[in-house]
């Protein structure tokens, strides 16, 4: 009569130490049962810290689209301004020897010129915040808030 082979069979892995079948499975039920909920935790951190680098871009990239608009207006109003400011003076060369052909002297026609921008000018001084603080005001706020399609 030959022998019974045991039950439990010794195995060797890649130069690791020899295991038996029944430690084998004691070790595989162990390593299923933390392994889960640890990649789910792994995972949820992961996905945590992803998000939380989405949300710092995402508020990049919105801080940079509002400079960038503002840049824009503000450049788009110094030009603006430049080109009024060359109409304004040339319109008021051309206005003041306009008069002064219709009285006949020069002075009293640049003097009548200066006599208008000196009522503007008391005019803003007086009813400028009234008039012009409220619209500007509005207008930043508006800028402000304005989505990209333009609405409110």
């Amino acid at each position: 009569m030959q022998p019974q082979p045991n039950h439990i069979y010794t195995t060797v892995e890649d130069d690791r130490r020899p295991e038996t079948d029944f430690q084998q499975d004691a070790g595989a039920e162990q390593a299923t049962g933390t392994e889960p909920e640890s990649n789910f935790f792994t995972d949820t951190i992961n996905l945590l810290k992803q998000y939380i680098n989405d949300r710092i871009t995402l508020i990049k990239l919105q801080s940079i689209e509002k400079v960038s608009t503002i840049a824009a207006g503000i450049a788009s109003g110094v030009t603006l301004a430049v080109l009024g400011l060359f109409f304004l003076i040339f319109f008021s060369i051309t206005l003041g020897f306009l008069f002064a052909s219709w009285l006949d002297s020069n002075t009293a026609g640049f003097g009548i010129v200066a006599g208008i921008y000196l009522l503007l000018i008391i005019i803003i001084v007086v009813f400028g915040k009234k008039i012009f603080g409220n619209l500007i005001t509005k207008k930043i706020i508006q800028n402000s808030f304005k989505k990209k399609d333009g609405k409110q």
